[in-house]
């Protein structure tokens, strides 16, 4: 009666009323076709992680055809991959709201209960969506998959289910490349190859089968097999993200840090507007690839878009001191430890922190400053305090805080020998410190360990023309002769210093009435220097006390 009904009312419908009927048709097929587009987009998205446009895609479809739960369903998963299952459960639910029947929904909330550990929720939420579906090869894939893709797998509920999906179709290559996942989290690597090659047979053009078996090849350590797989996926489908990702990290792995940069470039502007992907582009131009500069201009436009993104302090922080702008290096090193602050749960200081921001205070003389840090940084790696002591000691006395110098020297000396290096440090700072008795001393140690070391001897030389002033004792002797011994080797490289240690053994000649070396001496000056004065007036003066004798 119904079905008459409604011919003698298609009969009476105006022949204008007929075309406005069938615009109204294909504007929904239009519509359909479209919305079917955008979601296959919205999932590429999803697979490339770029969460972000996945989500803006997804919320608009869920308006423009708010009666379908389908896009409710796969905004839930967006969030479950951003790791955000509060949200994840709101669009779970809110797919349900819209349709009672939407299985995948189901499905979605029956992980996160799992992911909770509230298994009979998970087991009654999975069992809805499989009644009346015994022969539904995508509902008991997805079950599957839920016991496989989550917080802790289990293998063996997800192989029972994905095994049921595959005999229900066997030609589709996605239950193959589940069943190679199951196998390969169960340690059956043989057994999820070939779970993988058949995936290919099944269907050549599934790129992710190339990932998964490359990430097999790379646990072997064939990175060769490894590198060919994701090429080949590369060749199939230029755009596909994951493949990049995770070529860019094999190449570092391998360290093949010349063949990074574009493939890193190529996976973020995949992954669009995924902030994640810019932050690890930028970590790797500051960390791996020193391309500083570039680590900059990236991430400081980053930073100020989202502060949230406290690491990119650190990577700023790299990037300016090794490029020696030293200011805004200790400046991104203070918002970095701001930044940290605000949640010391989740955020840590490393210890490279603490010591570029003692570094960068150093080099712009803030000494107190570079102080504290360096003695945050012995208390972070006590292993290293010694060394880190050292550090400090040298940084003071680049900063001419001589007396620091010398005091953090010598607490180091306290617990471990000195290298002759710092000990020269040490020695230097006694000395411009005036403590000419100490630093006599220290520089004693360097030539008892280098004797070998003309510079040393000629410093140990001037430091004892400063605890004999008046030169009655001449006590800088013995060192000056000794320096002159060694480096007469290379009279040209070493001729002022020459000329200074003849200069004064004239002198000390003389005092000894020993005219003849005094004349020798000062003859010594003028090979070096024929216009030296002082050596001209002393040979003068010498050679009229010959004559007059």
């Amino acid at each position: 009666m119904k079905n008459l009904i409604f011919a003698v009312i298609l009969e009476k419908i105006s022949l204008n009323m007929k075309k406005s009927l069938f615009v109204l048709c294909t504007f929904f097929i239009a519509l359909s076709a479209i919305n079917s587009q955008n979601l296959a987009e919205a999932i590429t998205h999803l697979e490339n992680e770029n969460f972000t446009a996945a989500l803006n895609t997804l919320n608009k479809l869920a308006q423009t055809d708010a009666k379908n739960p389908i896009y409710n369903y796969y905004i839930g998963e967006v969030y479950y991959a951003m790791e955000n299952p509060l949200e994840a459960r709101k669009a779970y639910d809110k797919g349900l709201i819209i349709s009672s029947k939407c299985d995948e929904c189901h499905i979605g909330l029956g992980r996160l209960d799992y992911d909770e550990n509230r298994m009979e929720p998970a087991k009654k939420h999975f069992e809805t969506a499989l009644k009346g579906n015994s022969k539904n090869h995508h509902i008991h894939a997805l079950v599957g998959m839920a016991y496989l893709y989550n917080k802790k797998p289990n293998p063996d509920i997800a192989i029972n289910y994905l095994t049921k999906a595959r005999d229900l179709d066997p030609k589709q290559a996605k239950y193959w490349i589940a069943l190679g996942d199951a196998n390969q989290i169960k340690g059956n690597l043989g057994d999820a190859m070939t779970a993988y090659e058949t995936a290919v047979e099944k269907d050549k053009n599934k790129v992710e089968t190339y990932v998964k078996m490359s990430r097999i090849w790379t646990a072997g350590k064939q990175t060769d097999l490894a590198i060919e797989r994701l090429e080949n996926a590369i060749k199939i489908k230029p755009d596909y993200a994951i493949a990049y990702k995770d070529l860019y990290e094999l190449y570092i792995a391998t360290r093949k840090f010349d063949k990074v940069v574009p493939i890193l470039d190529k996976y973020v502007s995949l992954t669009g507007s995924d902030i994640d992907a810019k932050v690890r582009l930028v970590k790797f131009l500051a960390y791996q690839a020193k391309d500083y500069k570039r680590a900059i201009d990236e991430g400081s436009q980053l930073v100020i878009l989202n502060p949230k993104q406290y690491t990119l302090h650190r990577w700023l922080a790299w990037s300016y001191f090794e490029i020696s702008d030293y200011k805004n290096s200790l400046k991104s090193s203070f918002s970095l430890f701001e930044e940290i602050k605000k949640d010391t749960l989740n955020r840590k200081t490393y210890p490279s922190d603490i010591e570029y921001a003692a570094k960068a205070a150093s080099k712009l003389n803030l000494m107190d400053t570079a102080e504290l840090f360096y003695i945050q940084l012995m208390d972070l790696q006590p292993e290293k305090a010694l060394d880190i002591s050292s550090n400090l000691a040298k940084a003071l006395y680049d900063g001419k805080r001589f007396d620091k110098a010398e005091k953090w020297y010598l607490l180091k000396e306290a617990k471990a020998s000195l290298t002759n290096n710092e000990l020269v440090y040490l020695g230097l700072s006694q000395k411009i410190q005036g403590k000419f008795l100490v630093a006599d001393s220290t520089f004693g140690k360097i030539l008892a360990a280098s004797p070998k070391y003309d510079w040393g001897w000629y410093t140990r030389a001037l430091i004892n023309i400063e605890l004999d002033p008046e030169k009655k004792l001449f006590l800088a002797r013995p060192y000056f002769e000794k320096y002159i011994e060694l480096a007469s080797i290379d009279p040209v490289k070493n001729s002022a210093k020459l000329i200074e240690a003849y200069t004064y053994l004239a002198w000390y000649s003389v005092q000894i009435e020993n005219i003849e070396l005094a004349k020798s001496y000062c003859n010594m000056v003028l090979n070096l220097n024929p216009n030296d004065e002082t050596a001209k007036t002393y040979l003068d003066i010498l050679n009229k006390q010959g004559k007059n004798k």
